[in-house]
């Protein structure tokens, strides 16, 4: 296991004045497992971290880096690399995904196993996805609206290039809720018969779902 995190996890324990049988005990494991992980020993598994992070009340990238990295965090210009842990390639991020897949020889990672600060927010932005995706009905635009507007409220707590593309993704999700806001008013419209409103509604969003068609449909009616 890297010799950061295990430094990190000896140091807080003692921090917390826990010998390694009463955090083991705290955790349900055995007091060797604590033991092999503060040598180094023993690979620990993200979900285990997040439980220890929460256990002692801070975040899991605390866990993950040193005192010097802390200090020294990248600017929004910095590029974000990362090469592939099998082959050395160039990596590929896609964020609404959370991964990020080797151009070379295709393995893929999760960016919160990466970047654990933004594990909650790529939760929070898959979640509106999955609405704008799913959901055809004004209050899941405005609920995606509001997902996307928490994500970006969260990123802008840091200053470095994942937040930056992150962000990116929420406004481009926020612009989505918005067309399916209109489009929502337009196929109302169009389901009652109120075919001029349904067209000043549709036409603002043409392309989207079945804009066009209802388009189409509404300039063949007459008013209702």
């Amino acid at each position: 296991m890297d010799t950061i995190v295990a430094d990190n996890l000896k140091k807080l324990r003692e921090k917390h004045s826990l010998t390694q049988e009463a955090l083991a005990e705290e955790l349900g494991i055995t007091p060797i497992i604590v033991y092999m992980w503060e040598a180094g020993r023993l690979p620990i598994e993200y979900k285990t971290l997040v439980r220890i992070a929460d256990f002692y009340d801070v975040t899991v990238e605390s866990l993950l880096e040193n005192e010097a990295e802390a200090e020294a965090k990248p600017s929004a210009s910095d590029k974000v690399t990362f090469n592939c842990r099998i082959c050395g390639g160039d990596l590929v991020y896609d964020y609404t995904e959370a991964t990020c897949r080797c151009a070379n020889c295709g393995n893929k990672w999760s960016i919160a196993e990466l970047y654990p600060r933004y594990a909650r927010v790529i939760t929070t932005i898959n979640k509106a996805a999955r609405i704008l995706e799913k959901k055809t009905d004004l209050a899941s635009a405005d609920e995606a609206n509001l997902l996307f507007k928490q994500a970006i409220e969260e990123c802008s707590k840091y200053n470095d290039a994942v937040s930056v593309e992150l962000i990116k993704i929420c406004n481009e999700g926020q612009e989505k809720a918005e067309q399916l806001e209109i489009y929502c008013r337009g196929k109302h419209f169009f389901e009652n018969k109120s075919y001029k409103s349904a067209v000043a509604e549709l036409e603002k969003v043409r392309g989207f779902r079945d804009a066009d068609e209802m388009l189409r449909r509404c300039k063949r009616k007459p008013e209702a």
